[in-house]
C-alpha cells in the first residue's frame, strides 16, 4: 500500500513523523508514504515530451526555441493538481501497489485536481491546433500527411486525460472518503464537496466526521457545549448523506503523531457519542485587535480547519464597527464565507452590515473575462487582415487564440484577486480575504511576478506577428493587465499597507505548517502580522486542562517563531452570523 499527499502544503509527514519525499519510502511492512513533489514530476513529464513540444511550436507558428523556452517556462510552473494526478497514476504502476491512499489539498483544490483531466485534454488540442498547420502543408506539398512522432505525443496526452477521466469515475478502482469536523462551516462545505464528486460521477464510499468531544468525567460546561453540538451536526450529516455509511472518531487528549498513535485512532472509530445535556460557551466582549495604521489589506490564511473563515469575517466585521467602508473577499475556491456570515453570497458584492460589503470570488469567471477579451482583440486583428500574408491566417489565428490557453496555473484566481486593488482605489478603506488553505494561498501570492512573465512573454511572442497584424487593442489589454498585476504586487509587498495574519491551532501539525507559512511570507517578502491562535481551551474539567496543557506547550514552540501572536478562545458553538462573530472579534487577546 502506498500512502502520498498531493497537499502542495504537505502535513503527512508531520502525522507519521517521519520525513518523507517525492520517492515513496517505507514506514512499515507494507506500507510506503510520499509526499509529491510537483516541480520534480513537472521536469520529469516535460523533460520526457520537450523535443516533440519545439517541434510542435515551431511548426505550427513563428515561435523559435527562445519563445517556446520564454512560454512554457511561464506557462507550466505549478501545475500542482494536473501533475499529481499524473503522478500518482504513475507510482501505481511502476510499483504495482495493490491500494493508494491520498491526503488531498483542501476541498477546493481537491475539485480542481479532479477537473485536471479536461486541463490534460485542453493542452492536447491546443498542440493539435498547432500541428494542424503542418499536416496542411505536408498534404498540399506531397497529397498526403503521414503522422510523425509529434502526433504521437499529443495522442499520448490526450490518452493520458481519458485514463484519467476513467480512473476518477470508476467505482471498482477509486473511492473518495469525505473528514469533516463536527461543526456548521464543516457540513457546509461536505454538502457543496460531495454534491460537486457526485456531478463528475465518482463514488463517496463514507462520512468521516473527525475529533468528536468525548463524555466528561464530571461537569463541564465547555465539553457538555460541545457534545451537544457536535450531536447536533452528526444528525445532520446523517440526514444530509442518506445511505452513506458515519464513521465516527473521538477527539484524543494528545495528537496522535506516529505510526502506533496513528494505528490507535483507527481502531478507536466508534458509534454516535451520547447526548449531553445542552450547553454553550458564548464569548466575552472583554478585548480585540485592531491593524495597524495606514494598513488596506489583510489577508487571513492558514491550514484547513483552523477557522481562518471565521476569523476573517470577524476581523472585517469589527472593522466596519470602528466606522472604515470594509471590503471582504473569500478567494477559496471552496467558498465558506456566506455560511459563516449566515447570508447567502456570491460573486456579486452585498452589503451585509452597514459599511461591509462582502464577496465570494468566482475565479472562473474573472478568467473568462479576460480570455473572451483577448481573443475578441486576436479576432479583430486577423478580421482586419489584408493580402499579402506571409503565412496562413486561419491555422496563426487559431494558434494565437490558442496562447491564451497556456496561461500559468491559478491565473484565475489571480484575476479574481485583482478586484483587491480596484477596491481600494474605489471607496473602501480596507479589503479584508479569506483565502485559500496555506499551499494555494501561497501559490496565489507568489503569482503576480509569474502572471508578470507570462504576458511579457505572450507580447514577445505576439511581435513576431506585428508587421503584418499590427497589435492595436491587443497589445493595449496586455499591458492594462501588466499594469494591475504590478499594482497588486506592489500592494502584497508593502508593509505599510498590506499584512498576512497566520491563523492556527495550538497543535502540533497546525504549529508545524504555520512556522513554514511563516518562513514562505519572509521569502516571498509579504509582511505577516501577528499569529492569531484559534480554538484555546478555557478551563474547566480535567481533560480542559490537560488540552490547556498541551496548548502551551505548543504556544510555547510557536513563540520562538514569530515575534507577535494572538489567541482567541474556543467557543461552543462555532460563532456563525454578524452578531455572533462581532462578539467574537472582541475576544482576541495578546499571548
Amino acid at each position: 500500500m502506498l500512502v502520498v499527499s498531493t497537499d502542495p502544503a504537505h502535513s503527512l509527514g508531520d502525522a507519521l513523523d517521519v520525513r518523507l519525499s517525492g520517492a515513496p519510502k517505507q514506514i512499515a511492512r507494507g506500507l510506503d508514504a510520499a509526499e509529491l513533489d510537483a516541480d520534480r514530476a513537472l521536469s520529469r513529464w516535460f523533460g520526457e515530451r520537450e523535443r516533440a513540444f519545439r517541434v510542435l511550436a515551431s511548426r505550427g507558428t513563428y515561435l523559435d526555441d527562445e519563445d517556446v523556452d520564454r512560454l512554457l517556462s511561464q506557462s507550466l510552473p505549478g501545475v500542482d493538481e494536473l501533475i499529481g494526478l499524473l503522478e500518482l497514476n504513475r507510482l501505481a504502476s511502476l510499483h504495482r501497489y495493490d491500494d493508494v491512499v491520498v491526503d488531498t489539498a483542501p476541498t477546493g483544490h481537491t475539485l480542481r485536481l479532479l477537473s485536471m483531466p479536461e486541463t490534460l485534454a485542453k493542452f492536447g488540442r491546443v498542440l493539435d491546433d498547432l500541428q494542424q498547420k503542418h499536416r496542411w502543408m505536408a498534404e498540399s506539398l506531397r497529397g498526403r500527411y503521414v503522422p510523425d512522432a509529434s502526433d504521437a505525443t499529443i495522442d499520448e496526452i490526450e490518452r493520458q486525460a481519458d485514463e484519467l477521466r476513467a480512473l476518477v469515475r470508476d467505482e471498482a478502482r477509486c473511492s473518495f472518503h469525505w473528514v469533516l469536523l463536527p461543526e456548521e462551516l464543516a457540513l457546509r462545505e461536505a454538502e457543496d464537496g460531495i454534491a460537486a464528486l457526485r456531478r463528475i460521477g465518482a463514488r463517496v464510499a463514507e462520512i468521516v466526521v473527525n475529533r468528536l468531544t468525548p463524555p466528561p468525567r464530571g461537569r463541564c460546561a465547555l465539553c457538555e457545549g460541545r457534545r451537544a453540538e457536535e450531536g447536533r451536526i452528526v444528525r445532520e450529516a446523517k440526514d444530509a448523506f442518506p445511505g452513506l455509511p458515519l464513521r465516527l472518531v473521538p477527539s484524543t487528549d494528545e495528537e496522535p503523531r506516529g505510526l502506533d498513535a496513528l494505528r490507535r485512532l483507527a481502531s478507536a472509530s466508534a458509534a454516535q457519542p451520547r447526548a449531553a445535556r445542552t450547553a454553550s460557551s458564548t464569548p466575552k466582549a472583554n478585548g480585540g485587535w485592531n491593524p495597524p495604521d495606514g494598513v488596506r489589506l489583510l489577508l487571513f490564511g492558514g491550514k484547513g480547519g483552523v477557522g481562518k473563515t471565521t476569523c476573517a469575517a470577524a476581523c472585517a466585521l469589527r472593522l466596519a464597527g470602528t466606522g472604515k467602508l470594509v471590503l471582504l473577499l473569500s478567494t477559496d475556491p471552496a467558498h465558506s464565507l456566506g455560511d459563516a456570515l449566515g447570508v447567502a453570497l456570491s460573486d456579486e458584492p452585498r452589503e451585509v452590515v452597514e459599511r461591509l460589503t462582502a464577496r465570494e470570488l468566482d475565479a472562473d469567471r474573472a478568467f473568462a473575462s479576460r480570455r473572451d477579451q483577448y481573443r475578441q482583440s486576436v479576432d479583430e486583428l486577423f478580421d482586419a487582415l489584408r493580402g499579402g500574408a506571409r503565412f496562413d491566417a486561419t491555422f496563426d489565428r487559431i494558434v494565437v487564440q490558442d496562447l491564451i490557453d497556456l496561461a500559468p496555473p491559478g491565473i484565475d484566481e489571480l484575476f479574481a484577486l485583482l478586484a483587491v486593488t480596484k477596491a481600494l482605489q474605489g471607496t473602501f478603506d480596507v479589503v479584508v480575504v479569506d483565502t485559500a488553505p496555506t499551499g494555494h494561498a501561497l501559490r496565489l501570492l507568489e503569482l503576480p511576478g509569474k502572471a508578470l512573465g507570462w504576458i511579457h512573454a505572450l507580447l514577445e511572442i505576439l511581435l513576431k506577428y506585428r508587421r503584418v497584424i499590427g497589435l492595436g487593442d491587443l497589445a493595449r489589454t496586455l499591458t492594462t493587465t501588466a499594469r494591475e498585476l504590478r499594482e497588486l504586487e506592489a500592494l502584497l509587498r508593502d508593509p505599510g499597507r498590506s499584512l498576512f495574519i497566520p491563523v492556527t491551532r495550538a497543535a502540533e501539525l497546525p504549529r508545524m505548517e504555520t512556522e513554514r507559512l511563516l518562513a514562505a511570507l519572509r521569502g516571498a517578502r509579504i509582511a505577516a502580522g501577528p499569529v492569531l491562535v484559534n480554538a484555546l481551551t478555557p478551563p474547566g474539567c480535567a481533560r480542559c486542562r490537560r488540552a490547556a496543557a498541551a496548548e502551551e506547550t505548543a504556544l510555547s514552540a510557536l513563540r520562538r517563531r514569530t515575534p507577535a501572536m494572538l489567541g482567541a478562545p474556543a467557543v461552543t458553538p462555532a460563532p456563525r452570523g454578524t452578531r455572533a462573530l462581532l462578539a467574537f472579534s472582541r475576544t482576541w487577546t495578546p499571548r
